[in-house]
């Protein structure tokens, strides 16, 4: 403990923040607010959903106005001091997609031909922003290619250098917009959610390479809810919540006075489920594949899957990032054409008989990180949630007294009922995902399609959701294909499960059998 006093005392202030209150729409956030963040420390930014974490990033990034007192850079820098601090949060994903992007894309070939690949991404006139119309000496430079090939090599993106980011999963998407944060070199690097949508061996190693960035120039600063893991090589932590900043200091001395920031949550065993395995193989199939192969651009995506749901089955889909599972979701939700080339059967109905996408998708509920990201944002929360009952990214039909009537009551349940008039965009990341999640169960559909639902939320709206989803899922005749990969987000009641690794089944067994 002295060793850190006294390299505390030698440390020079970083960024402070003296008596500062920001503005976000029509609210005043963090009134009063006193914070500094020394040239040796690492912060971690813990808070549940809602409770301003992003808008006061966002103003350490200039993109929110400081209506109150002064924020101060200590760094040197040429520019604007913002053009050192590297942000990468989920929205970051949307603004790589651009608005012109639809969901349905990154499984149309053809589509996307032409489109922002990722070595042109993290190449060095990607990352450096050059004008592709500016000329140029021809030789690179050495340093940033040596930069280049060991942060490639770390983060694991060797493989996707030859796909566009359309194509790639929520998980590699966020290792490449790490990977090119990281490339920028900035004197600040901010990472939300880091470990959101990654695998557990990768969450690992995320966790090794950060405190190797945090032994150089580099300082970071984590953002993440009080049931994320908070890097060891974090120093200090801000805890926020809705009324502003609760505590801050020493990480140890933080998280002993606040122990719910301490630890990850544990695990919610499925095979305490409450529902037992429904071995009556007479039950309505929902979905049939039959060795079901995906390729794009020579790569095979899937390859040889077979797999049955059935009713009143409740199935984990798993696997590495990677692994082909949202692809694999992407055939039973109607939205990739390859389904087409296959042997598939949806709701008794073999693909390319005559059925419609639309009533495939009446008999689903699903959401999911893509969706997350391509939903317009211009909708209140009402309006998205009452889109569910149409299968529409977007409302544009009128919902009856009935369907409103449900909607509100779901709003009520996820903690969402004063944001029914407030627009999709001003509320927060947690919030949206809860409208979101509201969307596909409000209409009680036969098959549940749930990709990471608990993306982003706090622990108090993770248990709220998983409380909802297993009552959805106690019904008669529903079923439920869930995919994570945290063990403590499996809702109780999971029957089956699938483990899909590089794009094989590797193993499909029922729960405890």
């Amino acid at each position: 403990m002295n060793s850190v006093q006294i390299i505390q005392s030698n440390a020079k202030p970083f960024i402070t923040l003296n008596d500062v209150a920001l503005r976000l729409h029509d609210k005043l956030l963090f009134e009063g607010l006193c914070w500094e963040m020394l040239d040796d420390q690492h912060w971690a930014v813990i808070g549940p959903n809602g409770s301003g974490k992003t808008t006061l990033m966002k103003a350490l990034c200039g993109s929110v106005p400081v209506i109150k007192g002064k924020l101060v850079y200590h760094f040197s820098y040429d520019g604007q001091p913002q053009d050192q601090i590297a942000y990468v949060t989920f929205e970051s994903q949307r603004m790589v997609l651009g608005d012109e992007a639809f969901y349905q894309a990154r499984w149309n070939v053809g589509v996307n031909e032409g489109g922002l690949s990722v070595a042109d991404y993290l190449s060095e006139r990607g990352v450096k922003s050059i004008n592709p119309y500016h000329v140029v000496e021809s030789h690179s430079d050495q340093v940033f290619e040596a930069r280049r090939r060991e942060v490639i090599e770390q983060l694991e993106v060797g493989a996707l250098l030859g796909r566009n980011v359309i194509q790639l999963s929520n998980g590699e998407r966020r290792k490449v917009l790490i990977a090119r944060a990281w490339l920028k070199s900035p004197k600040l690097l901010i990472l939300d959610n880091p470990f959101t949508g990654l695998d557990e061996r990768f969450r690992a190693k995320l966790d090794k390479n950060l405190e190797n960035l945090m032994h150089g120039d580099m300082r970071v600063m984590i953002v993440g809810t009080n049931r994320d893991d908070i890097p060891s090589s974090i120093t200090h932590v801000l805890c926020v919540e809705p009324k502003g900043v609760v505590a801050q200091g020493p990480r140890q001395v933080v998280l002993n006075e606040h122990t719910q920031y301490a630890t990850p949550s544990a695990p919610r065993l499925a095979s305490e489920g409450h529902r037992h395995e429904n071995k009556d193989h007479s039950s309505q199939v929902l979905v049939h594949m039959e060795k079901v192969n995906v390729s794009y651009n020579g790569t095979k995506v899937l390859r040889q899957v077979s797999w049955t749901v059935r009713e009143n089955e409740q199935w984990a889909l798993l696997g590495p990032n990677g692994a082909g599972k949202t692809t694999l979701l992407s055939l039973i939700l109607a939205d990739n054409p390859q389904a087409y080339a296959n042997d598939i059967t949806l709701f008794g109905r073999r693909r390319g008989s005559g059925e419609s996408i639309w009533e495939i998708k009446q008999n689903i509920g699903w959401v999911a990180p893509e969706l997350h990201l391509y939903y317009p944002r211009g909708a209140t929360c009402l309006d998205v949630i009452c889109s569910g009952w149409f299968d529409s990214v977007g409302l544009y039909r009128h919902c009856t007294s009935d369907q409103r009537e449900a909607v509100l009551l779901w709003m009520q349940r996820l903690g969402l009922a004063k944001c029914a008039d407030t627009v999709f965009a001003q509320v927060s990341e947690g919030e949206q995902r809860l409208a979101l999640i509201a969307r596909a169960l409000v209409k009680g559909p036969a098959l549940l399609v749930l990709d990471e639902p608990c993306q982003g939320l706090d622990t108090d709206n993770r248990e709220r959701v998983l409380q909802a989803i297993e009552r959805v899922g106690q019904r008669p005749n529903t079923s439920m294909i869930y995919v994570t990969h945290r063990a403590d987000e499996l809702p109780h009641g999971i029957t089956h499960m699938l483990r899909l690794n590089e794009g094989q089944v590797v193993n499909q067994a029922p729960i405890g059998n």
